[in-house]
């Protein structure tokens, strides 16, 4: 059985070739070095022959198979917009409702901490037969968005209209500006004015992509294991130690010595003692 993802980010794009999956595969490999896990998915993917594929990078970063990232049956040999490719090849087109179907389904059984779903193109380049890449990212109800721009010339512009387009399907985004120079004065102002004036949330670093992602993890009581805003604290006992991952909810192994303790997760080692 397939769990989703306990936070589901979705990594869109102003437009092609703008570093999305770079990006996507920067956030997880940060992360997976903190012990953090991490799935990704592509949906859909076109290209031609050569250099290794999206969703070959992305498996690289988070450690898993390059056909579960992307099944074979959703790779299109043009390059094109995925449902163009499709038609191009004499294939028929996924639908939207597909597209969702296939990344529900193949989820892990257990819920990773984070799940990264980077789509094709931009937020308006057709995702399917019946949707753009903003009816997609709606249609899989993410807990966040991260629109990735250029920093150079046409930044504003193509950011506006990004965001304009997923405000229609009633979702907004925090802003990734890839290749930033701060040494750049156009990328500075930029920065500036979809800052300040448009009053965006615009970020420049994985690092800072990484902070933002974890903000958006549940964290859990050490005691029952619930989300932090579930539990009303009416499990913990005084001086017992934590049972839980903080950062996962999952049971941790406790060892004792009459002059130490520790706890550790499956997944995130000792992070949580």
């Amino acid at each position: 059985m397939s769990e989703r993802p306990r936070r589901l980010v979705v990594v869109a794009g102003t437009a092609t070739e703008i570093g999305k999956t770079w990006v996507s595969a920067a956030l997880a490999t940060e992360l997976v070095a903190d012990h953090w896990a991490v799935e990704a998915r592509k949906p859909a993917q076109s290209g031609g022959p050569g250099d290794p594929s999206d969703a070959d990078l992305l498996a690289a970063a988070t450690e898993e198979a390059s056909t579960t990232v992307c099944p074979p049956h959703r790779r299109y040999s043009v390059p094109m917009a995925p449902p163009m490719a499709a038609e191009a090849t004499g294939l028929e087109p996924p639908t939207i409702a597909e597209l969702v179907g296939e990344v529900a389904a193949s989820w892990g059984p257990r819920a990773a901490d984070v799940g990264l779903v980077e789509l094709a193109g931009g937020v308006a380049s057709p995702a399917g037969a019946d949707g753009d890449g903003a009816d997609l990212a709606a249609a899989l109800a993410p807990d966040a968005v991260v629109l990735v721009a250029d920093a150079g010339l046409g930044t504003i512009n193509a950011v506006r209209l990004s965001l304009a387009r997923l405000a229609v399907v009633g979702l907004n985004a925090v802003v990734y500006l890839n290749r930033y120079d701060d040494g750049d004065d156009l990328h500075r102002r930029n920065r500036a004015w979809l800052a300040d004036r448009d009053g965006l949330s615009v970020l420049t670093s994985i690092s800072a992509l990484v902070e933002w992602t974890l903000g958006r993890a549940p964290l859990h009581c050490g005691y029952c294991g619930k989300p932090v805003t579930e539990c009303d604290s009416s499990c913990t006992r005084p001086l017992d130690l934590d049972r839980y991952c903080v950062r996962c909810g999952r049971r941790v192994v406790v060892s004792l010595s009459p002059i130490r303790h520790s706890a550790r997760c499956k997944v995130h080692g000792t992070h949580c003692a």
